[in-house]
């Protein structure tokens, strides 16, 4: 492959994306502070970069995947960052779920250096990432989406050119708005199904071909229905990270009066389960939510559908 890749932020997702480039033949270029990330990099066959600088310098296109705005800034602006080794012409995916403001800065000050910075978020959970069975949703300018086509269809299974710069996270968070109704009300199922006494087995074999099946409940529905959120192994997300972009949701439905009365409340559930110390479990540790409410919380595994008397 003639584009040479980085990746800086190599967690679930970022160390997903730079292993699926490897497989596909492209140079891969990696950096993150945690060193293990990194070794398990070059272990798959890439490259350790020694900075977010040292990223750019080796790559033509370099992709980011991190977890806070503060973050992006630091891996952008800092002594080290992509813009202390941009060079004109270098393009950077922008792949975090983020405000458009904190990435519209990014742009603009990868742009004094003659780099370019796509807004291009990603559906999809860590163990799709780590199949490439995910969908990226790029906003920017069209041909600078034909430049880095070849790169993207290395590490998802779709690729977008959803329109301006900003676009691609107006879509993720609706996607995102989506994913948490979805949540809240499998929960809601789920907890009914066991107070009137319907095997959960049964349910999720049912559900399955049914009308009432939902992408979010094929991948996240398994762990709600055996009560286990923690397993690394299983676990789709971080329940912080739920938060975080539902936070980002409400924030821009408001700045678009727009009502979202159904996602409002579906969030209270993810609050109290954070309040509960959830919050490094799977979001759908919200069913536990649900079922203590109804008075049928689960000692075990799928235990006995017995409401108290």
């Amino acid at each position: 492959m003639s584009l040479r890749v980085g990746v800086c932020g190599l967690g679930i997702m970022g160390g997903a994306f730079a292993a699926n480039l490897v497989k596909a033949g492209f140079e891969v270029t990696g950096f993150d502070p945690v060193k293990s990330k990194v070794n398990a990099l070059v272990k798959a066959g890439g490259k350790a970069g020694k900075s977010a600088a040292d990223v750019a310098r080796k790559s033509d296109v370099v992709i980011t995947s991190l977890t806070s705005p503060n973050i992006l800034d630091a891996v952008v602006n800092g002594k080290d960052g992509i813009a202390a080794g941009a060079k004109k012409g270098l393009v950077v995916l922008e792949t975090s779920t983020l405000g458009v403001e904190d990435k519209d800065a990014a742009r603009e000050s990868l742009a004094k250096k003659g780099a370019v910075l796509m807004d291009a978020p990603v559906s999809g959970a860590g163990k799709q990432a780590a199949t490439g069975e995910i969908t990226i949703m790029v906003s920017g300018a069209k041909k600078d989406f034909n430049t880095v086509k070849p790169v993207l269809e290395g590490f998802t299974m779709l690729q977008y050119h959803v329109g301006p710069f900003g676009d691609g996270m107006k879509l993720k968070m609706l996607i995102n708005m989506l994913i948490s109704v979805h949540g809240a009300a499998f929960a809601e199922a789920i907890t009914l199904a066991r107070a009137s006494g319907i095997d959960l087995d049964v349910f999720g074999e049912v559900l399955k071909k049914s009308a009432g099946n939902s992408r979010v409940i094929e991948y996240r529905g398994p762990l709600m229905l055996a009560d286990e959120y923690a397993d690394p192994k299983v676990k789709t997300a971080d329940l912080t990270v739920m938060i975080k972009d539902n936070n980002l949701i409400e924030d821009y439905a408001k700045s678009n009066n727009a009502p979202v009365p159904v996602f409002q409340a579906s969030m209270f559930s993810a609050y109290a389960a954070m309040a509960q110390g959830y919050g490094s479990e799977d979001p759908g540790v919200v069913t536990r939510i649900y079922e203590q409410m109804a008075d049928i919380p689960r000692k075990k595994k799928r235990a006995p559908a017995k409401r108290k008397k």
